[in-house]
């Protein structure tokens, strides 16, 4: 048997006991979405089975809804391993030593994520603009 991993088809069978209610849910979105089912029941399933696997672990796990209305560059950032382990930290250093400030070091350069190459982009018009418009201090001189 191969293990699972991305990509992988699963099959398996309803078993004799499923409420009706799902098996009419399944059979509605099957009829509606067609070949589009099972993209919008793999979500589903993987959230079912990731809740079941940390029940499982008895992992304590404290969850923080992400805020409505986010751009995709802030949400690609709060989602990032580098900023969610920030966000761990900090919680749990306020727990553990609330009295003390928060240690705030600078992770080591080479860590940091690189600069998407559309982030935060000008154009030459807007460069040689502000160069001549506020970076120009020779004439201060008088």
């Amino acid at each position: 048997m191969e293990p699972y991993g991305p990509g992988t088809t699963i099959s398996f069978r309803l078993p004799h006991d499923t409420p009706e209610h799902v098996y009419q849910y399944l059979n509605e979105r099957k009829k509606k979405l067609g070949r589009k089912f099972s993209s919008e029941i793999a979500p589903l399933f993987i959230q079912s089975v990731s809740e079941k696997a940390l029940q499982d672990q008895q992992e304590d796990l404290l969850e923080v809804p992400i805020p409505k209305g986010l751009s995709e560059e802030q949400l690609d950032w709060l989602t990032h391993p580098r900023t969610q382990a920030l966000i761990g930290h900090l919680i749990w250093q306020m727990v553990k030593q609330p009295l003390k400030p928060l240690e705030m070091a600078p992770p080591p350069v080479e860590s940091l994520p690189q600069k998407d190459s559309h982030s935060f982009k000008t154009n030459n018009a807007i460069t040689n603009f502000a160069q001549k418009t506020f970076l120009d201090f020779d004439d201060d001189d008088d």
